[in-house]
């Protein structure tokens, strides 16, 4: 089972990486476990004499007080020990000593003007943003139809040109198909496409509409990119015979 980072549709099709409606990428959740019910566990019986209270004896009468006596004359003791001993710490620190000054509690530190002004004045470092891939250029893109409801589109492969114009985290493509199965198409038969996308960390996702020679269709790209820039990696769906499959991108050098 996968789910959308974004949406949080479920898919149950493991082959599919990315999300069908907003081009997301996918991630694998784990079927939750079911539910364990713990044995019924029976009840102790208890005797039947066990609600009757005992009654306490004379002699344990006597002790209980005579150890409750012990502990207050205990108790006692100890703070007055601890009172006297609190009186005699706090006047050997405040009585002067002869040759000595006498102690005094220390003073709070506080933090003056200057101190204040030098750490005002320490330059703040800022965190270097994250950069994103720059994929401005020409391409090149190959779709391969893998899924279709239109038998004869299966295994199709369409090829594109592309010029992508990047700014910051999104970009704007113009570009038309040229190729079906490596079969380089007359300039009558080329249908232009318009490519509208961001970039981010985690990937490319962009959407298209191509001009076809008898409707317009639409869809979603859902692409990865190398380490070097130069090659995307996905998926794409389009409205037309509600294709799918993968889609690679090389960028002319």
């Amino acid at each position: 089972m996968k789910r959308c980072s974004k949406c949080r549709r479920r898919y149950t099709d493991d082959s599919l990486n990315f999300c069908l409606d907003d081009g997301s990428p996918l991630f694998t959740e784990p079927d939750s476990d079911p539910t364990l019910v713990s044995p019924t566990v029976a009840a102790p019986l208890t005797p039947p004499w066990a609600g009757i209270p005992s009654q306490p004896s004379q002699s344990s009468q006597s002790s209980n007080r005579w150890l409750l006596s012990a502990a207050v004359i205990l108790l006692a003791v100890v703070l007055g020990i601890g009172a006297v001993a609190f009186v005699y710490s706090v006047n050997k620190w405040y009585a002067p000593t002869e040759g000595r000054p006498s102690k005094s509690p220390p003073a709070l530190e506080t933090k003056t003007p200057k101190a204040r002004a030098d750490k005002s004045s320490s330059p703040i470092v800022q965190p270097t943003p994250s950069r994103v891939p720059n994929l401005t250029g020409e391409w090149n893109m190959v779709n391969t139809i893998e899924k279709t409801s239109y038998p004869a589109f299966a295994g199709l492969r369409l090829g594109y040109r592309l010029v992508i114009n990047q700014t910051g985290t999104e970009f704007t493509a113009e570009g038309e198909k040229v190729s079906e199965n490596e079969r380089a198409m007359a300039a009558a038969e080329r249908t232009p496409i318009h490519v509208t996308g961001w970039v981010d960390l985690d990937g490319v996702g962009a959407t298209f509409v191509e001009e076809g020679l008898r409707r317009k269709t639409s869809g979603r790209f859902a692409w990865t990119v190398t380490a070097d820039g130069n090659y995307l990696r996905g998926t794409f769906v389009t409205t037309a015979a509600k294709s799918g499959g993968s889609s690679v991108a090389t960028r002319e050098r």
